[in-house]
């Protein structure tokens, strides 16, 4: 299953999703759950290249109430996963992808650097 968006520029992403299931099962954070019980996470890596493609422009920490809300609307009760092991693949899948994690945010404290000084010689003794 190929899952297909486009982005404000037009640019189409395209993830071979069984291909990274695939991936995920034999080598990611949820790897010791081998095949049967890997399935009990499909749903939610799903999910999470689903909100990659339509949101790979924001970074992930100012997206966590959407994705709650998201997660809570798309999937059914007995595919849900506890919170810390969704935000868990979500981020993973987000990182794998190239996405931002996190905003690059400046201190409210920050304030502008002033030029540097520049130095005057001793005066003449």
């Amino acid at each position: 299953m190929l899952l297909q968006g486009l982005t404000p520029e037009s640019k189409c992403e395209v993830i071979d999703v069984e291909a990274e299931l695939q991936r995920w099962q034999h080598c990611g954070p949820m790897a010791g759950h081998r095949d049967r019980a890997f399935r009990r996470f499909e749903p939610t890596f799903r999910f999470a290249y689903d909100l990659y493609l339509q949101w790979h422009r924001e970074p992930l920490d100012a997206l966590a109430d959407r994705i709650e809300g998201a997660y809570e609307r798309q999937l059914p009760p007995c595919d849900r996963l506890d919170r810390e092991t969704v935000m868990t693949i979500v981020a993973a899948v987000w990182e794998r992808m190239g996405g931002r994690l996190q905003a690059c945010r400046v201190p409210a404290t920050a304030r502008p650097r002033s030029r540097p000084e520049t130095r005057q010689p001793p005066p003449p003794a």
